[in-house]
């Protein structure tokens, strides 16, 4: 995401919650989903819809946790996610949470992140975390940080009607 001139912002959100809330919340979710819609991407909706979601989202209870860092304009963005994604593992690892869900992207790009994390388990971090990628339309659940990072950015825009819902439940951390 732009930040002004020659700037840009990584953002990374994980919506944390407990195992046996998920089945309920996902059927909160896909009714949620217009004919032919596959999942909620937050930036493909209207403003009406926009609404809707953000009321239903908040209506779960969930809390989430946003971890972002700015950097120069860059094509090359997998550094400032490892960096991201580094933060979010010690964030979750202090709630005492070991399982991360990712939504899948490509192969090689999935697997950088199995690396990652490899990498700082064998230096002795996050140890307990168990690491998956799952596609966006087959998980439900991996709508919602979609759609708290969608609503976090229309504040930059001056749309602050969808954060006034969701600021009291997350938690955001700017490395």
């Amino acid at each position: 995401m732009l930040r002004g001139e020659n700037c840009q912002e990584y953002m990374i959100c994980a919506t944390v919650l407990e195992l046996d809330q998920c089945e309920r919340i996902r059927d909160v979710l896909v009714p949620l989903l217009l004919p032919g819609q596959t999942k909620l991407h937050w930036t493909d909706e209207q403003s009406k819809r926009r609404r809707e979601i953000a009321k239903s989202i908040s209506a779960l209870g969930c809390h989430h946790v946003i971890v972002s860092t700015l950097s120069q304009e860059s094509r090359k963005t997998e550094r400032y996610r490892r960096k991201c994604l580094e933060r979010l593992y010690y964030e979750v690892s202090e709630m005492k949470i070991s399982r991360v869900t990712l939504e899948s992207r490509q192969k090689t790009q999935n697997q950088k992140d199995i690396e990652h994390i490899v990498a700082l388990q064998g230096s002795g971090l996050y140890r307990d975390i168990r690491l998956k990628h799952i596609n966006g339309s087959d998980e439900p659940l991996l709508w919602i940080p979609d759609v708290v990072l969608g609503m976090y950015n229309a504040t930059f825009r001056g749309e602050q009607q969808y954060w006034r819902e969701f600021e009291r439940k997350v938690v955001c951390h700017a490395i």
